[in-house]
């Protein structure tokens, strides 16, 4: 768990520099699921998971910073569009998924890096 502000700061730094690979990988995994489907598109959308719950575990030790740019305000959505994603992709629902990447998870995970790199630079 991190405690201080510095600690916070350093992993907000992190988030913000692997956070355009994520956003890259996204966008990506969209045109695939748009369509475009390869052999390797359920292992890359796992991968994807993978680092969407690393910056969720960032995130949440990091509310109090997050909160100074008021960007808590930002998840009213994100919670249901982790629902919604999780049933298309139990649903085995591409465009579903894809939709709900596109639309809602790119953008949260957007505002989440820029805030981060903000709030790194800062702290």
């Amino acid at each position: 768990m991190v405690e201080n502000r510095a600690e916070k700061a350093e992993a907000l730094k992190a988030l913000s520099e692997y956070n355009p690979k994520l956003l890259k990988a996204m966008r990506t995994v969209v045109d695939e699921l748009d369509g475009n489907r390869k052999p390797d598109t359920d292992e890359y959308l796992l991968s994807i998971f993978k680092g969407i719950n690393w910056e969720t575990q960032i995130f949440n030790s990091t509310m109090d910073l997050l909160d100074e740019k008021d960007f808590l305000k930002e998840l009213d959505g994100i919670n249901s569009a982790i629902v919604t994603m999780n049933a298309c992709y139990q649903n085995k629902d591409d465009a579903g998924m894809a939709k709900s990447i596109n639309e809602d998870l790119i953008p949260f995970y957007e505002r989440l890096g820029a805030v981060a790199e903000e709030l790194a630079a800062t702290a």
